[in-house]
């Protein structure tokens, strides 16, 4: 009984809704190019080496409830001076319901977000079902931070801060060329 109370309480501990950083995930780098269709039906690409820092989101549905925390303030801070883009796990959606599922993304969402049928996308990043998972990529696709689940204001200033290292690289690099 001890071992069961214990197994159960290390599960719940492990579940928790505090985000969690995990740089230590592979993979380090993004694929170098990623072509999906956003809900639009219009064709999205994602490559590497790109002109600016990238922020992704992943999440499938449970984990996108917790994705306006994190771009919020990402956009009231950086603006333009970010790429922001979105990826969607709607491997788990039937071919029958797929039309449905678009039309509903149309109506919530008026910037593209790339939808991952198949699920390899999503795969590429190791990315944590259930939870938002934020990505920051320099201009070579190499995965400098990555935040997983809700945002906390600590959590977001972290991001936030790994943010204004690769810009500020970014523009070191741009001087020196």
């Amino acid at each position: 009984m001890k071992r069961i109370l214990s197994l159960l309480s290390t599960l719940a501990i492990g579940v928790s809704a505090a985000p969690v950083s995990e740089p230590s995930i592979t993979p380090t780098n993004a694929p170098s190019s990623i072509e999906l269709h956003d809900q639009f039906d219009a064709p999205q690409t994602l490559s590497f080496p790109a002109t600016n820092v990238t922020v992704l989101t992943i999440a499938d549905k449970k984990g996108s409830e917790q994705i306006a925390g994190w771009i919020a303030p990402l956009k009231q801070r950086f603006g333009k001076r970010i790429n922001i883009r979105g990826l969607a796990d709607v491997s788990s959606v039937p071919r029958p319901l797929r039309s449905m599922v678009r039309m509903r993304f149309r109506k919530s969402q008026t910037y593209p977000v790339m939808m991952d049928w198949s699920g390899e996308a999503v795969k590429a990043f190791t990315y944590v079902p259930d939870r938002a998972n934020v990505l920051v990529l320099d201009g070579h696709g190499q995965i400098l931070k990555r935040a997983i689940g809700y945002a906390s204001p600590e959590a977001v200033q972290d991001l936030c801060a790994a943010i204004n290292r690769a810009l500020a690289d970014r523009a070191h690099t741009l001087a020196t060329q």
